[in-house]
């Protein structure tokens, strides 16, 4: 297995472990959360979970730098995690391409890697790397409507 995908499918196991044991600490958010400049759709019903924010966290992978910034939502039965990564060096479409297939969601072209229990979609940004992670795939839908 690429070394890509495990490392995004170690966060997501890492934050989901977080997301069960942190204390129910989410506020209600309004229907746009802004991450790095960018603006996704949150959908109705569901609330930050402020204990699993990741906010300027540096990180290294092949020859690249990067931050990161994360939210999770959350409501009773569903979770979203957006994760937005600014990279210290132009991205192609090569650093991605194997995530997943290639497809578009809401005139988003980017890569879709969907299991039995969660979806990944990642895309890329300018220079950053967009990663929607959702238990249902049209959760995806509606972050980047």
């Amino acid at each position: 297995m690429n070394k890509k995908i495990l490392a995004f499918l170690g966060i997501f196991a890492i934050v989901m472990i977080g997301y069960a044991y942190a204390a129910d600490s989410a506020d209600s958010l309004n229907n746009t959360l802004t991450i790095s400049g960018i603006n996704f759709t949150i959908p109705e019903g569901m609330t930050e979970d402020i204990a699993e924010e990741v906010v300027n966290e540096t990180g290294a992978d092949e020859n690249y730098t990067f931050v990161t910034n994360s939210k999770t939502l959350e409501d009773n039965e569903n979770v979203v995690i957006i994760t937005v990564a600014t990279y210290d060096q132009n991205l192609t479409e090569d650093y991605i391409n194997d995530i997943g297939e290639k497809t578009t969601i809401n005139n988003i072209t980017g890569y879709l890697e969907d299991q039995s229990f969660f979806a990944l979609f990642s895309y890329i940004q300018d220079n950053d790397l967009v990663i929607v992670t959702a238990n249902d795939k049209n959760l995806i839908e509606e972050v980047l409507s």
